[in-house]
């Protein structure tokens, strides 16, 4: 077969261009791809479901010309994270002939029955990841909280994020996409935020592709660009075209669904960013911050903020910007403060101060007599988001690096650590010298509290995010496969199953006959503690016009058990009384709100927290439901839980804010802000401390007895 000349030398040109373009990396092809978000698939597939609106969507980015090379979706992939709606989710992949990568949203995990597992295998891909398109670094990171709707990044995923970057290279163009925005104003989401910066601040990245605000925006941080897009079922997505030196974002929505005009230009060179100082100080009970300018260009502006307060205006100086914050009854310990500088070009650059209020200030201003400060710190290699145990001066602190650490109450010092395959949300439970907990890995483990070493091992067939409680010799526990578990106490043999229909997380309760657990199948269940079997249930959690919703059930909340009646609460609002025998009701309140934390019940009263932006806190009469008092904190609270010690009622909110409140009153004696790092764990005191726990992964604790005022 002969070839002619001209086609011969057309494929010699082809092979030369080829074997130039891979003799100099930097020579790449034009490209765009597509950033997309919540899109929310349920398992209900109507005309005007979710997954109908992100069809017709995914159905007019594949057929745009050129076709985008590839999509990145942020996140909230589905409304609740089943098995239902991701195999929903993977019939539109499959019909998308785009290639699709995927970060997890607080949706994907927050009621999925495998957790962060069930994400991996609704999507089939990982939690995070790189890759590289031409000349441009992709990153995928997961922001998500297990069962959660706040933000995180993990120490691992961090560490991971450090070495991939290492290995890109400080030049080449970083593009990276998560779930949860980051400072945005009056932003919590993310607690950790700085520490990502930190990671990425040595590389060129360019842009940041993010979600859950559902809000058609666009930001900066630090100087680079981040977009937000609406859910893809609401009409929006990003077109981005990498092209020369430069990317160029679009942006579609309704009402420009073939949009001309880029919202954002962006080059792809690395970018130096101002040099600049910043200092903050208190004095007198006034906070002044000052940013030497720098670098800076003379007509750029500064606001700060403290915390996730309201940002306030800096006034220009010779050398830069000043401002100043006044000090009203501020809480002791760890504050942030955020300088955003902004250009005229709408470039903005945070810089994050650590400011510390030492407690000898606090009570010198307020006149207290005495000073409020941790005792111990320990940093324990995890954070910590389950609820700690304690028995015999130890502390039992699960941690979402896999370990159980006991560390003693006296000095914070570790006596041991236990590895386990996955993840520990579940609440230890120490009976006699053997301490029980599930892990994510799914199983169930019994350890010798002297030694951290395994009694047994029980494996289920699913995560187990929920705790135990132990009656006789029979040990009750619930796993994500949709069972409740009776194990044996001194082997762990598998005695008997009760099936369920959803996740339970929660810990269950026993009155030494009888089991009680709730869970997100909206039904809260008294099982026979020899046998297993169900004496009664109770559906709780409904709209306001009755229906029995899944957001609503009795699952967060752990119930309390005492006087021959259960409490429990479902995030509907309610706090429910019933007969322990009969299961009858005996009396409802509403909170509003109580269902994100576990009723306490102490000498007749019910204390619990209220999902509510001032973070009250509930003291109910447990004879027949009255309100006694309700006390705000100042910060939320979620899933942390009350605890007694000393007269005093103890919890934690989401921002750090540690509170400690007269029971018989609730009046705020003490608050404590605690390192970086969302509270939802739940105190435990013994005769002398209180002791928590945060996603700072350190455990602090602090005296139980207090002298009169506040601080």
């Amino acid at each position: 077969m002969q070839i002619s000349g001209s086609f011969a030398a057309g494929r010699t040109l082809a092979l030369l261009t080829f074997l130039l373009l891979l003799a100099h990396p930097g020579v790449r092809a034009d490209f765009s791809f597509v950033h997309l978000t919540d899109t929310h698939v349920t398992a209900r597939q109507t005309a005007d479901s979710p997954a109908a609106k992100d069809r017709a969507l995914l159905l007019e980015i594949a057929q745009r010309t050129p076709r985008p090379r590839f999509a990145v979706l942020t996140g909230d992939v589905c409304e609740a994270g089943t098995p239902e709606e991701f195999a929903a989710f993977r019939a539109l992949r499959d019909r998308f002939p785009v290639r699709l990568y995927v970060a997890p949203g607080n949706h994907d995990v927050r009621w999925n029955p495998q957790g962060k597992t069930g994400f991996e295998k609704g999507t089939g891909q990982p939690l995070y990841q790189s890759w590289d398109h031409e000349n441009v670094h992709f990153v995928l990171l997961d922001s998500t909280v297990l069962l959660q709707h706040w933000g995180h990044f993990g120490r691992k995923q961090l560490d991971w994020l450090a070495n991939d970057l290492k290995k890109v290279g400080r030049r080449k163009p970083v593009i990276i996409g998560f779930h949860h925005f980051l400072y945005r104003p009056g932003d919590a989401q993310i607690d950790n935020a700085d520490a990502l910066r930190k990671v990425i601040e040595p590389y060129n990245v360019r842009l940041f592709l993010i979600g859950h605000g559902h809000s058609d925006i666009e930001w900066s941080i630090d100087g680079i660009p981040a977009i937000m897009a609406r859910g893809l079922y609401q009409g929006s997505y990003h077109l981005i075209r990498v092209t020369g030196d430069r990317l160029t974002v679009y942006r579609r929505t309704e009402k420009t669904p073939e949009p001309t005009v880029p919202i954002l230009t962006v080059p792809l060179e690395p970018v130096k960013q101002p040099r600049r100082e910043a200092s903050v100080s208190v004095r007198d009970n006034i906070g002044t911050v000052r940013l030497k300018r720098g670098e800076l260009p003379s007509d750029a502006v500064s606001a700060f903020r403290v915390n996730s307060g309201e940002e306030i205006a800096m006034e220009p100086t010779a050398d830069g910007f000043e401002g100043r914050f006044r000090l009203v009854s501020a809480t002791p310990g760890h504050h942030t403060v955020t300088i955003t500088t902004t250009l005229p070009d709408q470039r903005a650059y945070q810089t994050v101060l650590p400011l510390r209020l030492e407690s000898g200030e606090t009570a010198r201003r307020t006149g207290a007599r005495e000073v409020i400060r941790p005792r111990w710190t320990f940093d324990v290699g995890g954070e910590v988001q389950g609820k700690i145990a304690l028995s015999d001066n130890t502390l039992y602190v699960p941690t979402m690096s896999g370990d159980l650490v006991a560390l003693r109450t006296d000095t914070g010092r570790e006596r041991w650590r236990f590895r386990t395959g996955g993840p520990i949300f579940s609440t230890p439970l120490v009976t006699g010298n053997t301490v029980i907990f599930g892990s994510v890995d799914g199983s169930v483990y019994a350890l010798d509290t002297a030694t951290g070493k395994l009694r047994w091992r029980a494996r289920t067939g699913g995560p187990v995010f929920a705790g135990a409680a132990v009656a006789g010799q029979v040990v009750c526990i619930a796993s994500s496969d949709a069972k409740i578990y009776g194990l044996d106490l001194r082997d762990g043999r598998i005695l008997r199953t009760v099936p369920v229909g959803g996740l339970y997380q929660s810990q269950a309760a026993t009155d030494g006959t009888r089991f009680f657990l709730g869970g997100w199948d909206n039904a809260f269940r008294c099982l026979d503690a020899a046998t297993g079997q169900e004496i009664w249930q109770q559906k709780f959690g409904r709209n306001a016009r009755g229906d029995l919703l899944f957001y609503y059930a009795p699952a967060i909340g752990s119930p309390a058990v005492g006087d021959g009646r259960v409490y429990v609460t479902s995030n509907d609002g309610w706090l429910h009384a019933m007969d322990a025998a009969s299961g009858n009701v005996l009396w409802e309140v509403r909170g509003p709100s109580l269902g994100y934390g576990s009723p306490l019940l102490h000498q007749g009263r019910i204390y619990g927290p209220s999902l509510t932006p001032q973070g009250r806190v509930f003291c109910f009469d447990a004879g027949d439901g009255k309100k006694i008092w309700e006390q705000p904190t100042g910060s939320v609270i979620y899933d942390s839980s009350c605890a007694f010690g000393g007269g005093n009622i103890y919890v934690g909110g989401v921002d750090g804010t540690f509170s400690a409140l007269r029971a018989d009153d609730g009046s705020v004696l003490w608050q404590y802000r605690l390192s970086p790092g969302h509270l939802l764990s739940s105190p435990v005191t013994d005769d002398h401390s209180v002791y928590i726990g945060s996603l700072s992964g350190e455990v602090s604790a602090f005296p139980l007895t207090l002298p009169p005022g506040k601080i």
